[in-house]
């Protein structure tokens, strides 16, 4: 492999993760990067680094045009998309092989047949393997979007076909939520995969989402390595993701098994995929979506399998054989996804700059990064940090040994999940495995600390005092309510709304001189590519109204006011 040149369509911690690895084949690497990001550690660990265009990622890192512009004129040998931007693209696949370059990932063919989320229901549906009840074509305008959720009745997910990571997706309860969030998931869907089609599933309360991981490759060779639990979730994303999932029995994970290397086998699948399934309290598993690229996650299948993923996917596309080739888990692997996120507003994401930063070491103890003291974190981006995986003999020492090290890790100047995470893995439905997708959302009294404590900082975590019963704790905020929406008020002048976070006005629904109750929906924020809808904490009368749609707004800036009626 050596002299040959890898280009890395990606950014941060997955940049960095990829070409460390791509250097120890002997690659020479090349990262791309965009304004925002000309000084970040995946340029500066690259061998080489070629500029892509603005820090708008439509204008570099979801720039199909200048991507494969760059990889011709770097003389790129094969390109990894790592995951998001265009990691899913069937259109970026072809017009790189097209110029003969290897794709490290799936056929064209298979990335719009699986992952396209319609397109592989259909699919398993031929095959005899249950998907999540829901439609098999897009619901293209509100009335479609009405008659499919009354079809499978409410609540229902509304997600992007091309979706992944949470993004472009929302849970809606009733007729009012649907269409509030309809247009939104679209942009969504757009903004993040270039597809603005959108479907209605149904919604499984109190579901556990688990996955499978597999390699697949030319040669019709295919290796199951093992499920990931990633039930631990906030605002339908992974937070804590662990292998293996303990609540499933041997015969539960025999019959994942059978149904991952199926759906593998009639896909004509090729290099490293991702079967995710959401499972009820009787051990049914119903498909939920085939993720075909590298999934953040694969750290936790690579700490418990003795594996490097990344290596073996580039090995897979330059036509090396799986043939023979076993790996064999032992013990139990957790990660934590370290975002710059507030817990006490929803796990708003963030951006800001990181004060002081350092990363707990130790043994069985891994850190997946792209930050340091200085790094800024953009709202144009995605808000991860870092990942902390860990690895224990059994699930109890790699739970020790991740609140070890969630209480010697330290990044200041913004808040993050942390604090949080450690308060998650530390109570007790999280040790018997009764975290379902849905946990969080309807405990965040358990887990959210005072808004006052982590507002630009995170404290001593030994000084949170954590409590399981009913009654009510002066270090936790009181219950979120259940609207999708976040309260950006003060909390000393409630009709007053300041932003909370840097960001774009993507909608708005209301006018100066409107009367508004508490609850209605007053504007559609976006920050770090989520949508987030701002909802009136009275009743009263808008009075001011200081934006228009694109506005771009920074923290503590002044949106409306209301009057008190």
């Amino acid at each position: 492999m050596k002299n040959k040149r890898i280009l890395v369509a990606n950014r941060g911690e997955i940049a960095l993760r990829i070409i460390r690895s791509a250097k120890e084949l002997g690659l020479r690497t090349i990262a791309v990067y965009s304004d925002i990001d000309k000084e970040s550690l995946h340029v500066k660990k690259a061998d080489e680094s070629i500029h892509l265009g603005p820090s708008l990622p439509a204008e570099s890192y979801r720039n199909l045009k200048r991507l494969v512009e760059a990889a011709v004129s770097t003389e790129a040998d094969l390109v990894h998309p790592g995951y998001g931007f265009l990691a899913e693209n069937a259109d970026f696949a072809k017009a790189i092989q097209r110029k003969r370059i290897t794709w490290i990932g799936p056929s064209p063919k298979t990335i719009r047949s699986m992952g396209d989320k319609i397109e592989s229901r259909k699919l398993v549906s031929k095959i005899g393997i249950k998907p999540i009840p829901g439609q098999l074509k897009p619901a293209r305008n509100r009335r479609d979007a009405m008659r499919d959720a009354r079809e499978q009745g409410f609540p229902i997910a509304l997600k992007a076909a091309h979706g992944g990571g949470g993004k472009g997706l929302r849970i809606v309860h009733n007729p009012d939520e649907l269409l509030e969030n309809y247009d939104i998931v679209r942009r969504e869907s757009e903004a993040y995969f270039g597809s603005d089609d959108i479907y209605i599933e149904k919604f499984i309360k109190n579901a556990k989402h688990v996955e499978t991981q597999i390699l697949s490759d030319q040669h019709g060779n295919h290796v199951f390595l093992g499920e990931r639990d990633c039930s631990t979730q906030r605002r339908n994303q992974k937070l804590v993701e662990e292998s293996p999932a303990f609540w499933i029995s041997e015969e539960g994970r025999e019959k994942l098994k059978e149904q991952t290397l199926t759906i593998a086998k009639e896909s004509k699948y090729i290099n490293a995929g991702t079967v995710e399934f959401l499972a009820d309290g009787e051990e049914n598993f119903y498909f939920l979506e085939m993720n075909t690229r590298l999934q953040v996650e694969h750290t936790v299948t690579e700490m418990r399998y003795g594996i490097d993923i990344v290596k073996e996917q580039i090995k897979i596309a330059m036509g090396h054989s799986l043939a023979d080739r076993e790996w064999t888990p032992r013990g139990h692997s957790i990660e934590f996804r370290i975002n710059a996120e507030d817990a006490s507003k929803n796990f708003i994401p963030v951006p800001g700059t990181i004060t002081e930063y350092r990363e707990p070491i130790g043994n069985g103890v891994r850190v997946d990064g792209w930050a340091k003291s200085g790094t800024h974190i953009s709202h144009f981006y995605d808000n991860l940090i870092a990942k902390l995986v860990v690895w224990g003999n059994d699930r109890n020492e790699a739970i020790e040994i991740g609140q070890r090290c969630l209480n010697e890790y330290v990044v200041l100047g913004i808040p993050t999940t942390i604090n949080p995470i450690l308060q998650i893995i530390s109570s007790d439905a999280f040790a018997e495995g009764k975290v379902h997708v849905n946990y969080i959302e309807e405990n965040l009294d358990l887990f959210i600390e005072n808004e006052t404590k982590e507002e630009v900082s995170r404290g001593k975590p030994e000084t949170v005092s954590i409590s399981l019963d009913d009654k009510p704790s002066d270090n936790f905020s009181p219950k979120m309510p259940k609207k999708i929406g976040i309260d950006l008020s003060k909390n000393d002048s409630p009709g007053i709304i300041v932003a909370e976070m840097q960001g774009t006005i993507v909608d708005i629904m209301t006018k100066e001189g409107k009367k508004v109750k508490k609850g209605d929906s007053l504007f559609v924020i976006e920050a770090m590519k989520m949508e987030n809808i701002v909802s009136s904490t009275i009743d009263g009368v808008v009075k001011e109204l200081s934006i228009t749609k694109g506005s771009p707004v920074s923290r503590g800036d002044i949106i409306l006011v209301i009057e008190k009626r």
